[in-house]
């Protein structure tokens, strides 16, 4: 029984160093001190971006902490796409989004690959079109100050307009809708507990009016932003360089110093009345298995087609020559995923013979016929053979 409490509670909404400025949990030091903690799993959701994912997998991975791969994103309260100030979070809500499946993992990279192609407004942002889009496999977790829900419930805490109220409700039922359950059964959306500042708890009695009038379930968690509570005075610091304030500034935004990261007595005691939004993380936390595919090779392939013949070397235009001799290459489509083992061989072939005679002809047109010294020459041939041993000639060529 005392090691199914000690591993009751999950951290699921967390912060690495790869929250820029924001976040003061160093990977390394993150997994080494949940493993001594006793638990054994934890989920690392960065604010709008996936830099850390590999390297925090790779390492809870090694040390037998299973690795919950997630993101904070941003949500645009309209279209991602508008980029215009509306007044209401122009750098959107915030939702934790982790991945439970394989494909909710690659849907995960989808929608923050778009949120910075096509919704960047102050911040990498999604929207309701694209998490619709991409939702398959994922379970989104929203309560946060930060996130719509909490917005409308802090609004109808002010105002009491029932018409806030609707508003939240409306959020959290789109977005049970739109996560909906996965192949067991089991809900992929839940209403977020936090109590580590006063307006988190001055909300809570609504998200648990809220979950129980929507039927949806809640899950807790502490928002971790560092390691220990001794480490807020270094976060602090951190946080003071992020938005180019003092220690001393009176109008700076401040952390709480209870958002480190937590041992699950701690997290049971602040929660005890409400026993199954702990129980939850567990449960979500052992729903989160992403087994990632070791060994594939992702790098691009394209069928390389030469145009006429190469034009003979112009000393006196040597630009214009380099050119036309660019010119003479075309790089076309290729299917690399209903191709025989032997047209990928021939496709990386064609690719690293083309990519040679561009840069021979590139060093050609930098260095003239009397410039390729032993030395480039023997750069040259280094370069291109690590990228060709890397199977990343035809990036080269795509780029």
């Amino acid at each position: 029984m005392a090691e199914q409490r000690s591993n009751a509670f999950v951290h699921l909404h967390l912060h690495s160093e790869y929250s820029l400025l924001d976040g003061g949990n160093r990977i390394d030091a993150l997994v080494d001190r949940v493993k001594a903690l006793g638990m054994d799993a934890v989920a690392v959701t960065d604010h709008g971006n996936l830099h850390g994912a590999m390297e925090f997998y790779a390492a809870a991975k090694a040390a037998g902490v299973r690795p919950i791969l997630g993101i904070e994103a941003y949500v645009a309260p309209g279209d991602r796409t508008e980029r215009k100030p509306n007044g209401i979070a122009d750098g959107g809500f915030h939702l934790v989004l982790l991945a439970e499946t394989l494909e909710g993992w690659r849907n995960i990279v989808r929608l923050s690959s778009d949120a910075f192609l096509n919704g960047f407004y102050y911040k990498p942002r999604m929207d309701r079109s694209t998490l619709e889009r991409w939702g398959r496999g994922v379970i989104a977790i929203n309560g946060h100050l930060g996130s719509s829900v909490a917005h409308w419930l802090q609004q109808y805490l002010r105002t009491q307009d029932p018409a806030d109220w609707a508003r939240a409700r409306e959020e959290a039922a789109w977005h049970a809708r739109c996560f909906g359950t996965n192949a067991q059964g089991e809900p992929c959306f839940y209403l977020e507990l936090q109590r580590h500042v006063e307006d988190q708890w001055k909300i809570d009695p609504l998200v648990r009016k809220l979950a129980a009038e929507l039927g949806l379930p809640m899950v807790c968690d502490n928002d971790a932003h560092f390691l220990r509570r001794e480490d807020h005075d270094a976060h602090d610091t951190l946080c003071c360089i992020s938005m180019g304030k003092t220690k001393d500034s009176a109008d700076r935004l401040t952390y709480s110093e209870e958002l480190y990261v937590k041992d699950p007595a701690a997290m049971a005691e602040l929660f005890a009345d409400v026993p199954e939004a702990l129980e939850n993380t567990r449960r979500i936390a052992d729903r989160c298995d992403v087994q990632l595919p070791k060994g594939q090779n992702h790098a691009p392939l394209v069928r390389v087609r030469r145009v006429g013949q190469p034009p003979a070397l112009d000393a006196a235009d040597p630009t214009g020559w380099f050119n036309r001799f660019c010119e003479g290459f075309e790089l076309q489509p290729f299917e690399a995923a209903t191709a025989t083992e032997r047209d990928l061989a021939a496709a990386k072939k064609a690719c690293d013979e083309a990519l040679r005679e561009l840069a021979e002809a590139g060093a050609l047109w930098r260095y003239g016929t009397d410039g390729i010294t032993p030395q480039v020459r023997a750069r040259l041939d280094r370069e291109l053979q690590v990228l060709a041993d890397k199977s990343i000639s035809a990036y080269f060529l795509i780029v």
